[in-house]
C-alpha cells in the first residue's frame, strides 16, 4: 500500500487519498454514488473517458472526474422527497420549510462555508425544493446570517443580485444561473454553491 497522498476531484468535489489503484466503482462509492447507476468519467481538458466499474485506475494527483447518472429517474423519485434524501446522504439535516409563496425550501442550518472571502462563517441557506428535482433548480438560494453576507444595497449588475426572500425579513434572496443540465445530482449542486461562496 503507498504512503503517498494525492489530491483528486470528483463531480468538483476534493478528495485526499492514497495513491494507490482504485476500481472506478471504488472511487463512485468513495463519492457516495451508486455504481449500478452511474459511470464514472474522467476529464482531461475536452476529451472524456468513460469507465466500466471493474476497470483498474492508476491514480495521479490533481485527477479531475465527473459523474454521469444512467438511463432515465424513476417518476415516483423526483421532488423534494429526493432533494433531502440526497442532502440526509451527503451529511446535512435538511428540514423543509412551506414559505409564503406556498412553495417548499430545503433548510440548511448551521451551513459552514468553507471557501471565499466569507470562509468560515456559519450560516442557514435554503434552496427551493423544485418539484421535478433533479432535472431542474431553481436559480437562486436564500441565505441567513447575522450580520447579512451582503446587503441588499450590495447589488451589483451582472455579478450579483440580492433582494428580498419569501422566507422572512431575516432571510435574503440572492439570484444565481448555475447552469443546471439534467442530470446533475445534489453533490453537483453544492459545488455550484460552494463556487457561488468562493467567488462572491
Amino acid at each position: 500500500m503507498s504512503t503517498d497522498k494525492i489530491t483528486i476531484f470528483i463531480d468538483k468535489q476534493e478528495f485526499t487519498i492514497y495513491k494507490d489503484p482504485q476500481t472506478a466503482a471504488d472511487l463512485l462509492r468513495l463519492a457516495k454514488e451508486d455504481p449500478a447507476v452511474t459511470t464514472l468519467v474522467l476529464k482531461c481538458g475536452n476529451e472524456l473517458k468513460k469507465y466500466k466499474d471493474e476497470d483498474k485506475i492508476f491514480l495521479k494527483d490533481g485527477m479531475t472526474f465527473v459523474i454521469f447518472h444512467d438511463g432515465p429517474t424513476p417518476v415516483s423519485y423526483f421532488g423534494p422527497d429526493r432533494f433531502t434524501e440526497e442532502l440526509t446522504t451527503l451529511g446535512y439535516k435538511p428540514e423543509l420549510v412551506t414559505a409564503l409563496d406556498n412553495n417548499q425550501y430545503a433548510v440548511l442550518k448551521n451551513y459552514v462555508i468553507t471557501l471565499g472571502k466569507f470562509s468560515g462563517k456559519i450560516i442557514d441557506l435554503a434552496v427551493l425544493a423544485t418539484s421535478d428535482f433533479p432535472i431542474s433548480v431553481a436559480s437562486a438560494i436564500h441565505v441567513r446570517s447575522h450580520p447579512q453576507l451582503y446587503e441588499k444595497t450590495d447589488t451589483v449588475p451582472d455579478v450579483r443580485n440580492i433582494t428580498d426572500s419569501v422566507l422572512g425579513s431575516d432571510w435574503l434572496y440572492w439570484s444565481i444561473d448555475f447552469n443546471w443540465e439534467k442530470g446533475y445530482s445534489t453533490r453537483r449542486l453544492i459545488s455550484k454553491i460552494n463556487s457561488v461562496f468562493h467567488n462572491a
